[in-house]
């Protein structure tokens, strides 16, 4: 690259030499020619100042385009589940604009070819015009699918090639539906509408088959909530319970059933299992509990987030905590309390059903009578469990928290895991328990939450069916 600057004035002024913003050159003349041999291309900014002591120095400075071989810096191994959407991504910075192809094969023999599966794009970078990202998205990614593609950029001054790759996330068998409603004591003459998926068809078609459709949507469901995806194409609030496998009037089922198993279909295969084998454990520490899950049978390995709701028995607000281990203590529980408590599990798609509620009373030192002989211990730690009887939690779903809370050593940075009388439930260890049954509640009948109650997820107020005597 050959630079010459020219300078006019009297005496002779000196003439500097800038390339990018480095000093390359002096010189006391009126005309210098400089040639640069080795040109890179950070040398894109080129100055000439000139002053000789009088008046106002001056300077004259060009943009250089300087054109090379295409770089590329590919994505690496992108990790997907069948049936999603994936996108693969190379960033190049070539000068001029480079033409670009997607292979699959390192001999560029087999093209992958813009169409209804795949779309190839080249994106330019709004700030600089030597930069690109090209693309390649795949829609609905199948086993054929996984490979090695490679991103292949050329212009007038040479071609590169880099490796991206997709792979497949290994996924638990499917659920089997058929086999649920067996357990679910469907009726014989319906079993057959519990395929694959459920045939709705063949459900309409026979009405005595409405008995046992809340069983069949439980099924179907497969632990997942769906709520999310039913809201957004439109199944009203009264209906919601439909998509997470709950009980519904046959009005719903008729008019809503359809848009609840394609919501079931669409992404039930991504979506966790609720927990298991939820318990309560003591712990040395007073006012406190320990409680402990599985992961469920269904994606545990997608599983990041398990949220745990707890309230007094009876109370209308409960209180939450996320967590990314299997168990959590809370803290700050009054004594001779009952509290019931569920679990459920979340991953970047979605949302589990509750698990199985569980139900225990705190309880502190009990004093004995003496020390006599016969008399009885100085006092007393035990703690008795009940599964849910007369009571109706109503699930809490992430609707409206597509990004749930920053978990920071099992509590809630931005959130409320405070207990009723201000006291922090952290994680701590816990305190004694007393048994205790679950009365039944079969008096009470249940007020069904507000839309702002059932939608707004993880706010005070959501979260359980409130019930009134």
């Amino acid at each position: 690259m050959t630079i010459l600057c020219i300078a006019m004035g009297t005496p002779t002024p000196t003439i500097s030499l800038y390339i990018s913003g480095h000093l390359v050159r002096q010189e006391v003349t009126r005309h210098m020619v400089t040639v640069i041999h080795n040109v890179t291309r950070d040398m894109d900014q080129i100055s000439c100042y000139a002053d000789n002591g009088y008046g106002t120095p001056m300077q004259a400075s060009r943009k250089i385009n300087i054109s090379h071989v295409p770089t590329i810096q590919a994505s690496g191994i992108t990790m997907a589940a069948v049936g999603d959407s994936v996108i693969l991504e190379c960033r190049v910075e070539a000068l001029p604009k480079p033409t670009i192809a997607f292979w699959r094969d390192p001999n560029g023999r087999t093209p992958v070819i813009d169409g209804p599966n795949y779309t190839i794009q080249l994106l330019a970078d709004p700030e600089d015009h030597t930069k690109y990202t090209m693309r390649l998205i795949i829609k609905k990614i199948t086993e054929a699918d996984e490979a090695d593609y490679f991103c292949h950029a050329e212009n007038a001054f040479g071609k590169t090639l880099r490796p991206v790759s997709v792979r497949l996330r290994p996924t638990s068998p499917h659920h089997n539906v058929t086999e649920c409603c067996k357990q679910m004591n469907v009726s014989s003459a319906c079993i057959d509408a519990c395929s694959f998926h459920l045939d709705m068809d063949n459900i309409m078609d026979r009405p005595e088959c409405m008995d046992d459709f809340d069983k069949m949507m439980k099924c179907a469901a497969d632990g997942s909530d769906h709520r999310a995806c039913c809201a957004s194409w439109g199944v009203p609030r009264g209906c919601l319970e439909l998509c997470r496998g709950g009980g519904a009037s046959r009005t719903c089922a008729l008019q809503h059933a359809r848009r609840a198993l394609a919501c079931f279909r669409e992404a039930g295969a991504r979506l966790p299992g609720p927990p298991r084998a939820f318990r309560a454990h003591r712990a040395p520490t007073p006012h406190a509990v320990l409680l402990s899950w599985e992961p469920p049978l269904k994606n545990p390995q997608t599983v990041y987030l398990y949220r745990v709701f707890w309230r007094a028995y009876g109370a209308k607000v409960p209180e939450k905590l996320d967590t990314s281990e299997t168990s959590v203590v809370l803290t700050g529980l009054a004594d001779d309390v009952r509290y019931e408590c569920v679990v459920k599990a979340a991953n970047d798609v979605g949302t589990s059903t509750l698990s199985a509620p569980i139900i225990f009373t705190t309880a502190g030192q009990e004093d004995g009578e003496g020390a006599g002989g016969g008399g009885r211990s100085g006092h007393r730690k035990n703690l008795r469990l009940k599964s849910q009887g007369g009571v109706a939690f109503e699930n809490p779903s992430y609707l409206r928290e597509t990004n749930p809370d920053t978990i920071s050593n099992g509590t809630l940075p931005n959130g409320n895991a405070n207990g009723p009388n201000g006291i922090a439930n952290s994680v701590s260890n816990s305190a004694a328990w007393r048994q205790e049954t679950l009365q039944n509640a079969s008096t009470a009948r249940e007020v069904e939450p507000t839309l702002y109650e059932e939608l707004k997820l993880g706010q005070d107020g959501a979260g359980f069916k409130r019930l009134k005597p």
